[in-house]
């Protein structure tokens, strides 16, 4: 068995397994309870489901398709969260048009997602075109050629959404020089690394105007009793870790499979095929979630490289870690504002599942204390940044009647 598919059935089991306790375990352990719940909630239109376990829409499909071309390249967690945010998007848009044109919605969600891999994933371009013409030889010659024409659509709007993929600056390079100084963060990598994603703050973001627009406030002085406090907790973790708590630290590691995004995008896709949604509802919620995710990674980054926290090891060469440092700084919490952003986006748009999804992303933010590699003040502010950017998020949203246009600058 290969190590994707090893991965996906291990991320399967693992989300169900937390689904059963996190009420138990996450709510009563996280400290900044209610005041990240968000401001209003957009609930959907349920449909009645035959089978609360499927998911028969291309766009779920196409999704989860995605997710293995990610875990099969090993792409890395900032790639897969801008592959499946413009994804989605490029779905989104193609459905749009599509309904429109008076086409059915499937063809396009395909012919876009297809499409967008492809500019996303080059290598992967000749497996893509084999699914695609699968998908597309399976029909019947009555619905085959409206599904052609579909994924015609789905091509064309793929192809504004590859425009503002090329322009949205996420591969240039950083000029920047790490601080020499004592209380800033320095690689504990072996041999030192250059930091990860510090050019992430420049990259255009779809809700937000710039990445700085969210700028976390400065962190306690390092030496300040407020810091050392911090720092302690860290090492009274370390020094009693539990069972528990090296679990929880490493499920939430996610450095391998589809990475963070691609955790969140499989508890998406089952909150959609258990409420019954269609395509484009389904398209809609996926790009909501996955482009908050995307700006709420740019704002940690702008934040980290402004203050340049060290990790807790760095002050205190005591503390053991469950899991490898992530060679960048450490405030505020990637961990939080990705999983912050898109629990948040979910509860939003299922609000009857009374929190569960913010609960799972305090959990994951929490990990990061258990791991040793993360203080408290990161995950309160990563926390508090996933919620301004889900508020911009729910207060633009996305246009059920027209492609959604990135916002940023």
């Amino acid at each position: 068995m290969n190590n994707t598919v090893t991965r996906t059935g291990k991320s399967r089991y693992a989300v169900r397994s937390l689904t059963c306790f996190v009420s138990a375990v996450a709510i009563g352990a996280f400290g900044f309870g209610c005041t990240h719940q968000p401001m209003k909630s957009e609930p959907i239109e349920r449909q009645a489901v035959s089978s609360p376990w499927a998911a028969p829409t291309s766009t779920a499909q196409w999704n989860e398709y995605a997710s293995e071309l990610i875990a099969r390249n090993q792409v890395g967690q900032f790639p897969a969260l801008r592959i499946l945010a413009y994804t989605n998007l490029a779905i989104n848009n193609a459905i749009v048009a599509a309904t429109a044109q008076g086409l059915r919605p499937e063809g396009a969600a395909a012919g876009a997602a297809a499409a967008t891999l492809t500019y996303l994933m080059p290598k992967e371009e000749r497996a893509i075109a084999t699914r695609l013409s699968g998908e597309t030889e399976a029909l019947g010659a009555t619905h085959r050629t409206d599904f052609m024409a579909g994924v015609e659509v789905g091509r064309s709007a793929a192809a504004d959404v590859i425009a503002f993929a090329k322009a949205d600056n996420a591969g240039a390079k950083w000029a920047g020089t790490v601080p020499a100084d004592a209380a800033s963060w320095t690689s504990l990598a072996t041999p030192p690394a250059p930091p990860l994603g510090p050019q992430l703050g420049a990259t255009r973001p779809f809700f937000l105007a710039t990445a700085s627009e969210f700028r976390s406030p400065p962190p306690p002085a390092i030496g300040s009793p407020e810091f050392a406090a911090t720092l302690a907790e860290v090492r009274k973790v370390s020094d009693a870790r539990s069972y528990e708590q090296v679990r929880f630290s490493q499920y939430w590691e996610n450095l391998t499979g589809a990475f963070t995004a691609g955790v969140w995008n499989e508890l998406a896709r089952g909150a959609i095929a258990s409420h019954g949604l269609g395509e484009a509802e389904s398209a809609r919620v996926l790009a909501l979630m996955h482009m908050a995710g995307f700006d709420a990674i740019l704002a940690c980054h702008d934040s980290k490289f402004v203050y340049w926290v060290p990790r807790p090891k760095q002050l205190d060469p005591g503390i053991k870690l469950a899991v490898g440092a992530p060679n960048h700084p450490s405030y505020p919490s990637n961990h939080s504002c990705i999983s912050g952003a898109m629990g948040l986006v979910l509860d939003a748009k299922f609000p009857d599942q009374r929190g569960r999804y913010v609960s799972m992303a305090r959990q994951a933010g929490e990990s990061r204390i258990y791991a040793g590699i993360h203080y408290r003040i990161d995950i309160d502010e990563g926390m508090n940044i996933a919620q301004k950017v889900v508020d911009r998020a729910l207060d633009t949203g996305i246009p059920a009647g027209r492609p959604f246009m990135p916002q940023g600058l």
